[in-house]
């Protein structure tokens, strides 16, 4: 069971820094979240090490910064992370070296366990103010980081059997879904449970909810995780998954369907080649060869997509690693949503709202000291249905590491965002048509517009 943990801090300038951690319970499921929030299953277990706290060095006549008090495991936590996450990673942390697991049943599988995270906006304005946006609303990249987290924990705990640690990592994030916006006023409950397990990978779906929609989520998500042999680093494989209530019955059928579905375009794919582009995919991209080549009689109102894009590129920290000691997949999510946002804010000329996440990929992990390039281009765009003034954007972002000393680059990520845009009252929005000027971006677009 995953412990509450409340990190401490006594000092002014640590209370800007760190408060928000005494707010942020991390609770199993047996802990009740909120009056509002369902209860869900219990589970037993003992109590796990508490956080340390963190101390004021003053000496005469002079006034240092505070210094937390630190331990072995400290080194794993000295990332610019959300207080979220950093709990997170003490409870994964602490559990794996306590000792403590459940003994599983005779047949060596487990029921879902459902997990929880509180996020006590109401009563904490320095947790208010780490997840807020310039325009006094929720930053969902910082979300996003927390919920990668609180995935990987609920891998962790469905996982372990004690002795060596689980190697897991993030391979796919099939939807990220925000039904109803969020309030940073209001306390907010995110919620995690394993919905499907195959011969080495495992689904966990992932709900947020804020009481003014409660019982139904504000935000749903899917990640799936992998689970590697730590000394091979090849598929090891997972403990199974026995549901228990018929809700969790008919999440893992459908969760067998979709991978049924993969597995077998997988084996099409591979025998049949690339699907054939269609018609009307093609004809966007002599679309755009006309604009090339007669840029005066080309279709108005139209753009070519390289036109769209943006770029940033840097150097990943020591700071940005997870507890493997590799890039923290929920910075490198944080990152290029967040670049997403400024694509989709320059190409529709109003701040944009987040809708969805359609997909992210994990091809090839990141390291420490990658040179990461991160490539926007806006893939598709329209106005929603019945309405002149609200159109929708839909960005993709490519993750990619180079090698300037071999002379090599390779894709890491794929994210695919959409937006809603809103125009000026009472005015239409005029949303650019986006032309690609290949086979290939137009295959990219064709499948943006399916989002």
């Amino acid at each position: 069971m995953l412990p509450t943990l409340l990190a401490r801090c006594r000092s002014g300038v640590g209370a800007a820094l760190e408060t928000a951690s005494a707010a942020t319970r991390v609770a199993s499921a047996s802990t009740a979240t909120a009056s509002w929030c369902a209860p869900v299953a219990s589970a037993s277990g003992d109590a796990l090490p508490a956080a340390a706290s963190s101390g004021l060095c003053v000496r005469p006549y002079s006034v240092t910064l505070p210094t937390p008090s630190t331990g072995p495991e400290d080194e794993l936590y000295v990332g610019a992370y959300t207080p979220i996450t950093k709990n997170l990673w003490r409870a994964r942390h602490a559990q794996g070296n306590s000792g403590y697991r459940p003994a599983p049943p005779d047949s060596g599988a487990r029921p879902p366990k459902p997990t929880s995270v509180v996020y006590e906006f109401s009563t904490d304005r320095a947790l208010q103010d780490m997840y807020r946006n310039p325009w006094g609303n929720m930053r969902l990249g910082r979300l996003l980081e927390d919920l990668d987290s609180l995935a990987g924990n609920v891998a962790f705990e469905h996982c372990y059997t004690g002795g060596t640690k689980p190697l897991l990592v993030t391979a796919s994030v099939d939807e990220i879904a925000l039904q109803h916006p969020l309030k940073l006023e209001r306390e907010v409950v995110v919620r995690g449970q394993v919905v499907w397990v195959g011969k080495s990978s495992l689904d966990i779906r992932m709900q947020l909810f804020q009481e003014q929609h409660a019982p139904a989520p504000s935000l749903e998500a899917l990640f799936s995780f992998v689970q590697l042999d730590p000394a091979t680093r090849k598929a090891a494989p997972v403990v199974p998954l026995v549901p228990q209530l018929p809700v969790d019955v008919e999440a893992f059928a459908q969760r067998q369907a979709v991978a049924d579905a993969r597995r077998l375009a997988r084996q099409q794919g591979g025998a049949s080649g690339a699907p054939a582009l269609p018609a009307e995919a093609r004809e966007w991209v002599r679309a755009a060869q006309r604009m090339q080549e007669l840029p005066a009689l080309a279709e108005a109102g139209a753009i070519l997509l390289p036109h769209t894009r943006q770029q940033n590129t840097f150097v990943c920290q020591p700071q940005h690693r997870n507890t493997h000691g590799r890039v923290f997949g929920g910075f490198l999510m944080r990152r290029a949503f967040e670049l997403g946002f400024a694509t989709s804010y320059m190409f529709g000329g109003a701040r944009p709202s987040f809708h969805k996440v359609d997909e992210i990929t994990f091809a090839r992990p990141v390291d420490v000291g990658d040179l990461l390039r991160l490539s926007s281009s806006v893939l598709h765009s329209e106005n929603l249905p019945g309405s002149s003034d609200k159109g929708r954007v839909v960005v993709e972002v490519e993750a990619r590491v180079t090698k300037p000393e071999q002379r090599d680059s390779f894709v890491t990520n794929t994210f695919l965002f959409a937006f809603n845009v809103s125009g000026p009252p009472g005015k239409p929005l005029q949303l650019r048509r986006v032309l690609p000027t290949t086979d290939e971006e137009a295959a990219r677009c064709w499948r943006a517009r399916q989002v």
